[in-house]
């Protein structure tokens, strides 16, 4: 049997259609290409050369999975997500030890001016030069987060002469640079320390743990990119109301 012309050069078989549609609006939904209406059955049937059987079967399983909500006669929209995790709760850390009634401080371990490196260029829109700021947090004199941020220079250039001991990056961006931080897109994966950051929180290579990415935007820009490294075994308690979250 020939392999088709969209095979030709791989063994791989390409996903099903409906899989490919799902694909299409999950990317356009996750570059903000899709931020409220999606494309009709009908158009992304057209768009694939399929049925528009084959379009439903796709728009049904993402409104299954939460990624959008149908309203009959309207058509189909990226749902808003209101409700949050208390992990996933985005607000100053020294509330996290005022739950745990621990006292929190902070070690800046690097802070200065460097090139952009490849992955924060791609993700901030800038090639030049950014700010970084590596800092560990302690409850108690334990360490239980480790954070790297790049910071765009035009932006907050002076925050390297900021006490970086005492203040809250994003309460400094608010507050003296004018910056607010209006939406955040982060990822969360559980991991085992390498040898590298386990050194950081004294504890032995492979330890648990949680690893953040974070993209933080004030009104569609991106300003600030950030990855936090938490301990797996410090458990957050949150109390609030879903309803009342302004979503991010």
């Amino acid at each position: 049997m020939k392999k088709n012309q969209s095979q030709a050069g791989s063994d791989k078989p390409l996903p099903p259609k409906y899989k490919q549609i799902k694909t299409y609006i999950l990317e356009g939904i996750a570059s903000h290409s899709f931020t409220d209406a999606l494309p009709s059955e009908n158009r992304l049937a057209d768009f694939f050369s399929v049925s528009r059987m084959t379009a439903r079967k796709a728009m049904d399983e993402l409104e299954k999975e939460g990624q959008i909500t149908r309203i009959n006669g309207k058509g189909s929209f990226v749902k808003t997500q209101k409700h949050y995790s208390g992990f996933f709760r985005v607000r100053p850390f020294k509330q996290w030890a005022e739950d745990l009634n621990v006292k929190l401080t902070t070690k800046v371990l690097k802070a200065g001016v460097i090139e952009t490196p490849g992955e924060v260029a791609a993700i901030l829109g800038f090639p030049e030069q950014v700010i970084l700021v590596c800092r560990l947090n302690y409850f108690d004199n334990l360490p239980v987060r480790y954070a790297v941020r790049y910071l765009q220079t035009e932006t907050a250039a002076g925050i390297l002469m900021d006490d970086l001991t005492k203040e809250s990056v994003n309460e400094l961006l608010a507050s003296k640079y004018r910056i607010d931080i209006t939406r955040i897109s982060q990822d969360l994966n559980a991991i085992n320390l390498s040898k590298k950051l386990a050194d950081i929180f004294s504890v032995s290579p492979g330890y648990p743990a949680f690893h953040f990415k974070r993209t933080e935007f004030s009104n569609d820009r991106p300003v600030s990119y950030v990855e936090y490294f938490m301990r797996g075994e410090i458990a957050f308690r949150d109390t609030f109301s879903p309803k009342l979250e302004r979503s991010l």
